[in-house]
């Protein structure tokens, strides 16, 4: 590890020990998102409609490629056992099973049929007490309106409590015609499903609930999802308070490409992030953290910025890293989080650098002129991407008269760091530290000073 960023995450572990002290907690977190869960997975078919992806296709793509999602997104903190099952022939056509594409029209009756169905079909080989959740495929080209209707959902906890403004999720007991029961996670995605749909789906199951709540909710906007006015539902028309910056708002950002990761939001919610890796910072502080990439993991994955109305602020580092590298932008996201929102109406909202809606350039970053600051003076709250250090991204925390001289402090450093890259000259290594050093302290004039002289001579220019 080279020495500058060393004594860099240093620094970060003596700011890390203060917090854990003082930290006012991460929310509600899932207990039960971690470890090796068995998953039944079931290929269904029906009479009259032929499936068009080959069966060892969707094989791969819900172990390999769901497992492998859940891996990194978890850090190794999660992992499935498939038992795979395909294809198994339900009894009726098609369309005694196809639901509405849009969340508020769904006929759980037809969910019930098609889980009780599936059950019935395998329980003479099946013991459903072996597994803790239970996924089922329809064998069918899915759009929304066509093949099965809607191409993924959550049955349990979700469709099967009838989703709406307010519903209290829960986790229904289903039964085969032979008596035999589950009550696990069940979710349900088509054949062309991609991937970042059926991890989505199983989020939601794997996280369970909590106080009447899905513990990891849907982040985009309901209302507009159900509103059939406007057509059928895209991505482009109801994930408008996260974009593509969790697959918990939009699944995937280009089509046939593997998805992107999830926020810190998301990863807190089940139990993957812990509270040592969170820096807690209270409005009106200055408080400077090192935040390692949120889709590899590390030492401080994200800072949370508590308000008087409890809501809150989640600071994360997003890099080109895993599957993050599939978003058009990195750097510094903030998150604006409203716990009390009733699920898909706005729990937590993206804050984008350059103006509300443009996920497309939604990082702050500190070479950016026009992105390189958030402040919310009614909470005495600004934020301030600071220098890069190989996948380390700095964010100073701090109030608005500090905005200038940090800035102008950061910048000065970055150019350091910068200028040391390309000379390898290892004795600026010293001057990097010095100016850190006093950056840390809030001397923000002391830190420029020091970042824009090498032994004494003016470097500026």
């Amino acid at each position: 590890m080279p020495l500058i960023l060393a004594c860099f995450l240093v620094v970060s572990r003596v700011v890390l020990a203060k917090s854990t002290a003082e930290e006012v907690g991460l929310g509600p977190q899932s207990t039960q998102a971690v470890g090796n869960k068995r998953v039944l997975m079931v290929v269904v078919r029906f009479p009259d409609a032929a499936p068009t992806t080959p069966i060892e296709v969707v094989k791969k793509k819900v172990i390999e490629g769901l497992g492998s999602y859940v891996d990194e997104q978890s850090y190794g903190l999660a992992s499935i056992t498939a038992d795979f099952r395909g294809y198994v022939m339900l009894p009726d056509a098609l369309a005694d099973y196809r639901v509405s594409p849009y969340n508020f029209r769904v006929d759980k009756t037809r969910i019930r049929k098609l889980i009780g169905d599936t059950m019935t079909a395998i329980e003479k080989d099946t013991d459903f007490s072996a597994y803790d959740h239970f996924m089922i495929v329809p064998a069918v080209h899915t759009m929304p309106g066509q093949g099965y209707g809607m191409i993924c959902y959550c049955a349990n906890p979700g469709m099967l409590s009838g989703v709406t403004k307010g519903y209290v999720p829960r986790y229904v007991t289903m039964k085969s015609a032979g008596g035999k029961e589950f009550s696990g996670g069940i979710f349900v995605g088509a054949e062309n499903a991609n991937i970042g749909m059926f991890a989505h789906d199983y989020f939601h199951v794997l996280a369970g609930v909590h106080d009447g709540r899905r513990l990891v909710p849907c982040l985009y906007n309901y209302k507009l999802q159900s509103d059939a006015s406007a057509g059928l539902p895209s991505f482009e028309h109801h994930a408008t308070y996260m974009g593509l910056w969790d697959i918990m708002s939009q699944h995937f950002v280009k089509k046939g490409e593997p998805p992107q990761g999830t926020s810190s939001f998301t990863k807190i919610r089940l139990g993957w992030i812990k509270k040592h890796q969170v820096r807690i910072v209270k409005p009106g502080a200055t408080d400077f953290t090192l935040l390692a990439p949120l889709s590899k993991g590390g030492q401080l994955l994200a800072v949370k910025i508590p308000l008087d109305d409890g809501s809150y602020y989640l600071v994360e580092n997003r890099q080109p890293i895993g599957f993050d590298r599939m978003l058009p932008d990195s750097g510094i996201i903030v998150l604006k989080v409203n716990p009390v929102a009733d699920e898909g109406y706005g729990t937590v909202e993206v804050l984008c650098a350059a103006g509300a809606g443009n996920f497309m350039e939604a990082t702050y970053r500190l070479e950016a002129s026009k992105r390189d600051c958030f402040v919310d003076e009614r909470n005495n709250v600004t934020i301030l991407p600071l220098w890069k250090q190989h996948e380390h991204v700095g964010v100073l925390i701090t109030t608005s008269e500090h905005r200038e001289a940090a800035g102008k402090a950061a910048r000065a450093i970055q150019a350091l760091i910068d200028q040391t890259a390309v000379t390898k000259d290892n004795t600026m290594e010293t001057v990097i530290l010095e100016a850190v050093t006093a950056f840390r302290n809030n001397e923000f004039e002391k830190s420029y000073t020091i970042a824009i002289k090498k032994n004494g001579k003016d470097i500026r220019h």
